[in-house]
């Protein structure tokens, strides 16, 4: 019987989910979305970080192309979107209610993890691709380190954890469970 992670959550704990490696912030906004849809106790929380301060600048933002929009579903649009106007015409801001739960940081992956707490879900999708297996090694076993028991790790389409960890159960071929 599969069980739905979302159902797992403690009212009193916010379900927290990191979006590492966050780039122009379209993936922690678009779980942001998601999680304040479908999430029973309404608490959550993203971190969201990459290497680079200008894109994360960027990010903070929450302001992107209209012509950006066109993959977030009509209903998501409407309730965590604002339509520019005047000199932001032709674009669109992410809502407070969104931006609020999620907190910008500048991480290197390649060095040791600021204390971040504890995560149900990781996002780490192209990111090891760049890495060699040591570097690969390292970073899946801080990882594995900050992920909750029966948490989610997602990784890209053309990244294995095969010979690189045995802390984390394949799932499917982009997911991983903590053991």
């Amino acid at each position: 019987m599969k069980t739905n992670i979302l159902n797992q959550t403690d009212v009193d704990n916010p379900f927290r989910v990191w979006s590492a490696a966050c780039s122009s912030g379209e993936e922690p906004y678009s779980i942001g979305m998601l999680l304040s849809d479908k999430l029973k106790s309404g608490k959550w929380e993203i971190v969201a970080s990459d290497i680079s301060s200008r894109v994360l600048d960027k990010s903070k933002e929450g302001l992107y192309p209209i012509d950006k929009s066109s993959k977030i579903p009509d209903e998501y649009l409407k309730k965590y979107c604002l339509k520019g106007v005047k000199s932001k015409e032709g674009y669109f801001k992410i809502s407070d209610s969104i931006r609020d739960n999620i907190q910008f940081k500048y991480i290197n992956l390649n060095e040791p993890f600021p204390n971040l707490g504890k995560f149900s879900l990781v996002f780490l999708r192209n990111v090891m691709i760049y890495f060699d297996r040591e570097t690969r090694i390292k970073l899946i076993d801080q990882i594995a380190s900050i992920l909750n028991s029966g948490g989610y790790l997602f990784i890209g389409h053309s990244e294995t954890l095969l010979e690189i960890t045995n802390k984390l159960v394949m799932v499917r071929p982009t997911i991983y469970s903590k053991k």
